[in-house]
């Protein structure tokens, strides 16, 4: 009787000092029964900042918030030899591109247009395509037929101080 209950008392100890955690080369696993949500060789980058784009004597800045996928940010598009557009963005951001509208002044009125960035690591790209009116607002008429490749990129730079 005695060997018996040593025994049990010994297999007691040794299951209890088991270890029950997942070996971390288990593949798609962080502990047992959780597939793993998210892919650990990815490069994490931060969206949120200041961009610029330049071309010639022309020159745009945009500052990105990006909570989520609730996009909101400034845009300033400075156009040599003509008016330059003020304003801000909201959007959202789907499929690693950013939509929103642009709601910007340029000659003392306040205007509505529909911009595109494709997001490529620290790039945006911005769309260009065929343009029409609607409901008082510059849209793209065919989103399928967009140009990410036509203007040069806005490149992520250092926010200027104090913003």
């Amino acid at each position: 009787m005695t060997k018996l209950l040593t025994l049990l008392f010994l297999l007691s100890i040794i299951s209890c000092n088991e270890d029950k955690s997942v070996s971390t080369t288990e593949t798609g696993k962080v502990h047992s029964n959780t597939a793993n949500t998210f892919d650990t060789s990815a490069r994490l980058i931060d969206l949120n900042g200041c961009y610029e784009m330049n071309l010639n004597r022309d020159t745009a800045s945009m500052k990105l918030n990006i909570a989520d996928t609730t996009v909101n940010g400034q845009l300033v598009y400075d156009w040599s030899e003509k008016d330059g557009n003020v304003g801000t963005i909201t959007g959202v951001l789907k499929d690693s591109l950013i939509y929103a509208d642009y709601t910007f002044e340029s000659e003392g009125l306040t205007s509505v247009r529909e911009v595109i960035f494709k997001l490529t690591d620290t790039l945006l790209q911005q769309a260009v395509g065929d343009l029409t009116e609607k409901d008082n607002k510059i849209i793209y008429k065919d989103k399928t037929k967009l140009d990410f490749n036509t203007m040069p990129p806005f490149i992520k730079v250092p926010c200027p101080a104090g913003n």
